[in-house]
């Protein structure tokens, strides 16, 4: 979901909807929209090129003159679609809502330097949460609409690399789980696992800073769904320099 949602955005970034004399055309003053404007996997994206503290570069205007304090739109059924605070023309804070008035999502600033956004599922419960520093993704964290985790992301504080990443399968069993062992070596664990519990994969990497990128160290191991080992490999920064099977 997360490179999906990125992607999204990335398109509004590049298309004429981020002009700011175009966005006028866009979004009428006075809108009125229809259920269509939710899409079924990303929601209402409608105002993410408005939204200043994610680098949104699209402005609103109102009565001819950009946007200021709150401003509200209106599903044709009289339904609040959106309320949002305006600073020239760019969102601070807003809050989406399904037409039948459930919220599906939610954008505040924790501080000059700290947002998070929530998203949420028609049926209420929590999609996913995002916390930003100064526009840039430090936790993300999905869920399934049962309720059970997803995906789950953390960056260090200077972004540069990771301190976890784990995915799940829907149940709640891990899947995938990626996980800092050791701060000042910047080593990491790979542990993957079958749905039905056994391990698939068991392995090792460390983050070279010099290369901005995570290589292979040591021993990997590769299970099948019986849990008997498949194959061995070794590697050597990142090298494979031996491979056995079993």
């Amino acid at each position: 979901m997360k490179q999906q949602v990125l992607s999204l955005i990335l398109l509004f970034a590049g298309s004429a909807i981020v002009a700011q004399n175009n966005f006028k055309d866009q979004l009428p003053e006075k809108p009125v929209y229809t259920e269509a404007i939710v899409d079924e996997q990303f929601g209402i994206t409608l105002y993410e090129p408005l939204n200043m503290v994610l680098s949104g570069d699209s402005v609103r205007l109102v009565n001819g003159y950009v946007a200021q304090n709150w401003v509200e739109d209106y599903y044709e059924n009289g339904q609040l679609l959106h309320k949002g605070y305006y600073i020239d023309g760019q969102l601070k804070v807003y809050k989406n809502y399904y037409p039948d008035g459930t919220l599906e999502r939610s954008f505040v600033n924790v501080d000059n330097f700290r947002s998070k956004v929530t998203l949420y599922y028609p049926s209420g419960n929590v999609k996913s949460e995002v916390k930003y520093t100064e526009a840039a993704a430090l936790v993300w964290t999905d869920y399934y609409n049962n309720g059970n985790m997803e995906y789950y992301e953390e960056y260090h504080k200077n972004l540069l690399y990771h301190v976890a990443k784990r995915s799940y399968y829907e149940d709640g069993q891990a899947e995938s789980l990626f996980e800092m062992t050791d701060k000042k070596k910047l080593n990491y664990s790979q542990n993957d696992f079958y749905n039905n519990g056994t391990k698939k994969l068991v392995g090792n990497l460390r983050y070279d800073k010099g290369a901005y990128d995570y290589f292979r160290t040591g021993k990997w191991v590769y299970f099948n769904e019986s849990g008997n080992p498949l194959k061995t490999e070794e590697y050597t920064d990142g090298k494979l320099t031996k491979t056995n099977t079993h």
